[in-house]
């Protein structure tokens, strides 16, 4: 008998938990607008310090760059940037015009075969995935 109560009180622990959390997701989760709906992200491209407390920002907002100042107590607009371009498959191996350098091609001498290509223990497969955290760890 003791067994049943106890198995009766984890489960009704368990429902407990499931229902708090399943109405906090109907709670809060509704109340955020869908991705379309808000407004653009504002994310920061790079930032250069300039002295403890001041620095140098640029900003990405939407489509739209700024190059912002900061102090301890303010911020202030220095000069809009040209507008981010999206780079195109085409342009993989050239430079863009912000100074930021493309990923580099691999240096494939065309398409080789054999037993352990595409695999895990292929070597082409570990360039390229070496080449792939290279290129998204360079700082930009």
């Amino acid at each position: 008998m003791d067994e049943l109560l106890l198995v009766g009180r984890v489960l009704l622990s368990l429902a407990c938990v499931v229902g708090l959390v399943w109405y906090l997701a109907r709670r809060f989760g509704a109340s955020r607008p869908a991705r379309d709906d808000r407004e653009p992200s504002v994310r920061v491209v790079d930032r250069q310090a300039l002295t403890r407390g001041s620095g140098v920002a640029v900003v990405a907002v939407g489509n739209r760059r700024l190059l912002v100042g900061f102090g301890e107590q303010q911020v202030a607009l220095l000069t809009e940037l040209g507008p981010v371009v999206e780079r195109a498959a085409s342009t993989a191996g050239t430079a863009t015009d912000a100074g930021v350098p493309a990923p580099r091609p691999a240096p494939d001498a065309g398409p080789r075969t054999g037993p352990l290509t595409g695999s895990v223990l292929s070597p082409q497969t570990w360039r390229a995935t070496v080449r792939a955290l290279q290129d998204r760890t360079v700082r930009r």
